[in-house]
């Protein structure tokens, strides 16, 4: 089928006679120097599961923003049960019975799970909060999801993927008449993603509506019914699901064939370029972990969430208390911060750029050099014009969709954001790079570039770590796998010809399958 006849495509949505739940006229929504959305339309059903696809950029967060009365839009309008609305805020999308998750956490760090579970709904007797009802409460609706923590600890203290399911179940407790998932599940495992596509299956079931965003095109297939294609803030296509197959879908949202986005080739491994001895974190997360990585490798670290694996990046990225021996090139590197790691020839990106990674009211120029002073400052002046021709430069080979480098780094969607934060650290063309969770939130077009740049560099003679909660991106891309259980390594495959079941039975048990007990 070609390309055109695709694009002219456009199928009967299910319950097509019936009247939407929440139905958008020719949206349109600019920002400076850049169209958003351009009469953009979506009609969306009670209980379905509405996928809405396309690139980083697209305009599919700017729409679930109009919807979810986050954003207002320059034209176009909202009906909601055929009635024209404007919903001004996210708390009047909430009394319509519209609820957003975003990839971006809305949590208040400060305050109990128990506490951020029900905000803005806290149950309350002769005028004081019941707290004995709150806790109660929040474990129930917990308990649903399988998410097992402590709903008086405090929300700051937990890991990323925990905060994520907080506020699923924030979101789940409200009992939505229609649910936008914004790339909610970009900071799951793949336990946890298929807990919550469990929910979305149940929330279905009792009539509410979906609307799911998603780059991870399995769930899409896995729950949805219709798909809305976007692409360069136009409405593209409304395709069915599961009939329409991948390749095609993926030619809708980037225009061009993509092909086998790993292209995954053997590079001969050279001399050894990173050496971990007895690495270690003071509070046991991770326990004495050895090993070495190779010129030209590209190791893949697996495990679930607690496993270890994701102290072991921070750890050799400088960004947490450790002890042991961490050798680059044979020379000793301190790791008592970012910038000792740096130094040595760590380059470290962390799995949650919007607390760790960006500067969020720095310009996406700021945001690119601030990795790059020492090597941009002489004698305590920073060459300016120089820093503006390598973010230029770095702006055009990582693909950076921005309307000027002088832009807000918050003003960018979320994928050209992590381009962002990739790019400072491969331009430096260090020996070792450690990425943890590189691709989360990425579309399948900047994947396939981001893997290119992976294995670019890896040709170059970097030695590579990926850790990542996606089994198939390891498989694709990484030569050898290490399994994290309990702390330490579990695991060794060398990927080729691996079966994810193989690296799944040692993340959930510690022993090898068919191991005796």
């Amino acid at each position: 089928m070609s390309l055109t006849s695709e694009e002219e495509r456009v199928t009967e949505q299910p319950n097509a006679g019936s009247t939407p739940l929440v139905r958008a006229h020719g949206i349109t929504k600019r920002f400076p120097g850049v169209v958003a959305l351009d009469g953009v339309g979506i009609a969306i059903h009670a209980g379905t599961v509405h996928a809405l696809t396309g690139e980083n950029g697209s305009g599919k967060s700017t729409l679930a923003n109009v919807i979810g009365g986050a954003l207002q839009p320059d034209g176009g309008h909202l009906e909601v049960d055929g009635q024209r609305r404007t919903i001004a805020t996210p708390a009047e999308a909430l009394g319509l019975g519209i609820v957003t998750i975003s990839q971006e956490l809305t949590l208040a760090p400060t305050l109990s799970v128990a506490e951020n579970v029900f905000l803005g709904r806290l149950p309350r007797r002769r005028g004081r909060i019941d707290w004995n009802e709150l806790h109660e409460r929040a474990r129930e609706v917990l308990d649903g999801l399988g998410v097992h923590v402590d709903v008086r600890r405090r929300v700051g203290e937990l890991s990323v993927e925990l905060q994520q399911e907080v506020e699923i179940a924030r979101a789940v407790s409200s009992q939505a008449r229609l649910l936008i998932l914004d790339e909610a599940t970009s900071s799951l495992s793949e336990a946890a993603t298929e807990r919550l596509l469990a929910v979305v299956e149940r929330e279905r079931a009792r009539g509410a509506a979906i609307l799911m965003i998603s780059h991870r095109m399995p769930e899409l297939y896995a729950a949805a019914s219709q798909a809305t294609v976007l692409r360069d803030g136009r409405h593209v296509a409304d395709v069915p699901l599961p009939d329409t197959a991948e390749p095609a879908l993926v030619r809708l949202m980037v225009g061009r064939e993509l092909g086998d986005y790993y292209r995954k080739r053997r590079v001969e491994p050279g001399e050894t370029v990173l050496e971990v001895d007895g690495l270690t974190t003071p509070g046991g997360e991770l326990r004495p972990t050895s090993l070495t990585v190779r010129r030209g490798e590209i190791v893949g670290v697996a495990g679930l969430v607690g496993s270890g694996k994701a102290e072991f990046g921070m750890a050799l990225g400088g960004a947490i208390p450790s002890s042991g021996a961490v050798r680059v090139l044979g020379r000793e590197v301190r790791l008592d911060g970012p910038r000792s790691a740096l130094g040595g020839g760590i380059g470290f990106v962390p799995d949650d750029r919007k607390r760790a990674a960006l500067l969020p009211t720095r310009s996406v120029a700021e945001n690119f050099a601030v990795a790059w002073t020492d090597q941009l400052t002489r004698r305590g002046i920073l060459d300016a014009r120089g820093e503006r021709k390598r973010v230029a430069e770095a702006i055009d080979r990582y693909g950076v969709v921005t309307a000027s480098p002088q832009s807000r780094i918050t003003t960018l969607s979320g994928g050209n954001q992590q381009k962002v934060v990739l790019g400072r650290v491969f331009a430096r063309g260090l020996d070792v790079l450690v990425l943890s969770e590189p691709t989360r939130g990425v579309d399948v077009g900047a994947k396939s570039q981001i893997y290119q740049l992976m294995q670019d560099h890896a040709a170059e003679g970097a030695g590579i770590v990926i850790i990542s909660s996606e089994l198939p991106e390891l498989l694709g891309i990484a030569d050898r796998i290490l399994v994290f259980f309990r702390g330490a390594i579990h695991g060794e495959f060398d990927a080729a010809g691996l079966e994810e079941e193989e690296v799944a039975h040692v993340a959930v048990s510690g022993t090898p399958r068919g191991a005796a007990a």
